[in-house]
């Protein structure tokens, strides 16, 4: 395979997927109904991450063709934009650096999991990039990874700020749950979506803020949840044995039974609203926050947090600054405006005007307490 081959290619039967993603129109161009199926899992409900259906786009801004090719096909390419391109480097994500060639005309992207040596490609011209990707179950995820790249790049031109944050929804209203990796934010969202009258889920890890005036709307990033045994022995679930879970439980020997175990059932929203029964919301404004810290061994405890310790948690899990996920824009995504994020400062102030409480959790019998010291907060 050549190069020109991947310019050209139109593949024969593919589905032809319009999406509206904040204010780009983005086409998707697909043969692989296990890609397709995974972009509709991830990307729900509409709106999650600003990107929803669109009914077709004269002039898409963005065409993404997922060419399905055989390895020895995809090592063709790659073989051929080494021999007529120049050789470069490109951060994939943060700190991960790949193999890139750049011709007359378009770029040649090597693709490659940070954790499997499985090899795929993206060919990037003007208006769109073609993924050359393998028969696999890892790579029908690159289509998915795309989308989220490209939504994610629009949101932050625009002026998302992104926070390592999880959100449930009580009363309409969105609330943050913002701690450092282990705190218990996916724990604490979940279960207090699942305890609350009305309550909702809203996402995992990244969640991203638009200030309107004097509000901020806040979106979910459709990152799977992931979490332990632990956290579901803390939300008191143990019936989890025969899920049907798209990405498969951890294996036998992972350390996924502990509280703060590396390996982690992932699920998707899709997936938490089935086997979690919680609604999925993708948009909501804000209206409080929750600083969480699960540990077994101490008192439960709730008060309202003081503005020192906020500004704490908050600056420590601002991707903002630095996210840890994305690296440069390789993908070079189109956008009509942009604006700068509020500051954290600014953030930090709208804070001050909306309920901040700080939480020690050890179990399911304190995560009951937590939803009513909450409501109780929430109402006052």
């Amino acid at each position: 395979m050549h190069v020109t081959d991947a310019l050209t290619a139109e593949p024969p039967g593919a589905v032809v997927r319009d999406l509206r993603t904040r204010t780009l129109d983005l086409r998707l161009v697909s043969t692989s109904a296990g890609s397709d199926a995974l972009v509709t899992e991830t990307f729900w409900p509409p709106g999650m991450l600003g990107v929803s259906a669109a009914d077709g786009h004269p002039h898409p801004d963005l065409t993404v063709t997922d060419l399905v090719r055989e390895p020895a096909d995809i090592a063709a390419l790659l073989d051929d934009a080494a021999a007529t391109g120049t050789a470069g480097s490109f951060e994939l994500t943060r700190g991960y650096h790949q193999a890139r060639h750049d011709g007359g005309s378009w770029t040649v992207f090597t693709l490659r999991d940070v954790n499997v040596d499985e090899v795929a490609a993206l060919v990037r011209t003007e208006g769109r990039v073609t993924l050359v990707r393998p028969p696999t179950d890892l790579g029908d995820r690159w289509l998915t990874r795309v989308v989220r790249d490209i939504a994610t790049r629009v949101a932050k031109a625009e002026g998302s700020l992104v926070l390592h944050s999880s959100a449930f929804v009580h009363d309409d209203g969105a609330h943050l749950v913002i701690g450092d990796s282990g705190a218990g934010k996916s724990t604490t969202a979940v279960a207090l979506a699942r305890l609350l009258p009305g309550g909702g889920w809203m996402g995992n890890d990244r969640i991203h803020l638009d200030r309107a005036a004097d509000d901020y709307t806040v979106t979910a990033c459709p990152l799977p949840l992931a979490i332990n045994k632990g956290s579901l022995d803390v939300m008191g679930i143990a019936d989890f044995a025969d899920w049907p879970v798209r990405a498969g439980f951890p294996p036998p020997g992972s350390d996924w039974d502990q509280l703060h175990g590396e390996d982690k059932l992932k699920l998707s929203s899709r997936e938490v609203h089935r086997h979690l029964g919680v609604p999925v919301v993708p948009r909501a404004a804000l209206a409080g926050v929750i600083l969480p810290r699960i540990d077994l061994t101490a008192s439960y405890r709730s008060e309202p947090a003081d503005p020192a310790h906020t500004a704490e948690v908050v600056r420590r899990n601002c991707f903002s600054l630095e996210d840890n996920l994305y690296g440069e824009d390789w993908l070079g995504v189109p956008v009509r405006s942009r604006s700068e994020p509020p500051s954290v400062d600014d953030f930090l102030a709208h804070l001050a005007k909306l309920p901040v409480l700080r939480c020690t959790l050890s179990g399911a019998d304190d995560v009951t307490r937590l939803a009513g010291d909450f409501r109780a907060a929430a109402r006052r």
